[in-house]
């Protein structure tokens, strides 16, 4: 009898040691986190091809805001939301603004920057101001896919829209002349007329109709939305929005300054 107990007693532990291993084992659950990593300092790799970045970091805080693990996959920036719609990934994190088309495929969560679009121009230009590109004259280039091209349909149907498939591209159309803007973010927009100065001049004047980025998700997730608006929230009172900018985006926040305009993130 006792030696029965004994085994019991083995086998008992045995079973509670086998619960917590398979309990241990237990793969963390994964959250697939689209963006393109081409745009630093928010979406890029670093030295040796690791995501790093503004956005990886937001990636990273909402992770363990939702006890997840974070994968980034690294998807060109047309494809973000076919790739969100067909299950590749499960959000977008990639300085994407919100629009109403893109609202009509997927949802988005609040804004957690209030980017909006400003213009990168050619110094001969007939640009001067938004109000001047709604034009049969004026080509606006455009990188495929991006908030600049959507804006330009909607916005300057008028206008010649010239599509290319490189940010870097676009803007050398604008510098040789072969185009009058670039429509992007104001960061780019000041770094882009940085690297062209005798050609180019930034025009810093928000353009109407444009929000600030958001994260995408699948269309009905709701409950989900509402955690991530949540995050948003929290992230920018809590110490990470600071933690951040400290990283990642302090001489562009001094950029900003010098030219009389209030940093977006």
């Amino acid at each position: 009898m006792k030696k029965n107990k004994k085994l019991i007693g083995i086998l008992t532990l045995v079973g509670i040691l086998v619960f917590v291993i398979a309990g241990c084992a237990k793969e963390e659950e994964i959250l697939k986190v689209g963006m393109e990593l081409k745009y630093p300092p928010f979406e890029t790799v670093d030295e040796e091809g690791n995501p790093t970045g503004a956005s990886v970091r937001l990636a990273e805080a909402l992770g363990e805001h939702l006890d997840m693990k974070i994968e980034i996959i690294d998807t060109p920036y047309p494809s973000l939301i076919p790739a969100l719609e067909s299950g590749s990934i499960d959000i977008i994190i990639s300085s994407m603004t919100i629009t109403a088309a893109r609202q009509e495929i997927v949802d988005f969560s609040d804004p957690y920057t209030t980017s909006q679009l400003m213009m990168l121009a050619h110094k001969d230009s007939k640009v001067k101001s938004p109000a001047d590109l709604n034009d049969p004259e004026v080509i606006i280039a455009s990188k495929s896919g991006t908030i600049g091209a959507l804006w330009a349909a909607s916005n300057a149907p008028l206008a010649q829209v010239l599509t290319l498939e490189e940010e870097v591209t676009a803007v050398l159309e604008v510098a040789q002349g072969n185009a009058d803007v670039f429509i992007y973010d104001p960061l780019s927009i000041i770094r882009h007329q940085e690297n062209y100065p005798d050609t180019t001049v930034a025009i810093l004047e928000p353009l109407p109709n444009t929000q600030g980025w958001g994260i995408a998700l699948r269309k009905g997730e709701d409950e989900f939305k509402q955690q991530l608006n949540e995050f948003i929230q929290k992230a920018k009172t809590d110490g990470t929005y600071d933690a951040i900018r400290a990283e990642f985006l302090d001489d562009k926040i001094k950029e900003f300054e010098d030219q009389g305009l209030d940093f977006f993130f």
